[in-house]
């Protein structure tokens, strides 16, 4: 269990990596570190990679939630792509999760789609 954060200067994009059993209190210390890095290097745009990161519940579980995120202080112009493993319970799940969501900027993306990720943060 444990996640990094570190700042990709050549793609100017925080990149937040969890593994292991996802709780709330560490995805509120995963996002304040995330956040200071980000207003250290004028950053607005994240790649939140819960691919190797164990939920019971799927996406919804992800504490990834626009209320969630606004309470660990993100905002809604920060552009955040959201990177999880296609278990196949979660492709129906997707893009509805991503409209749904109140955050225009938030997406999330399959494992093997990390560059699309990459390049829809860019744009």
């Amino acid at each position: 269990m444990g996640y990094s954060v570190n700042y990709l200067s050549d793609k100017n994009i925080i990149n937040i990596k969890v593994e292991g059993k996802l709780n709330f209190g560490m995805a509120e210390k995963y996002s304040k570190e995330a956040l200071k890095e980000a207003r250290e290097n004028e950053c607005a745009n994240y790649l939140l990679d819960h691919s190797k990161t164990e939920t019971k519940g799927g996406i919804n579980k992800l504490h990834a939630s626009g209320d969630e995120l606004q309470q660990f202080g993100f905002k809604n112009t920060d552009r955040i792509a959201i990177i999880i493993t296609n278990s196949g319970k979660d492709d129906d799940l997707l893009d509805p999760v991503s409209q749904n969501s109140r955050w225009s900027k938030l997406k999330y993306f399959f494992t093997n789609d990390m560059e699309k990720a990459i390049e829809w943060l860019n744009n």
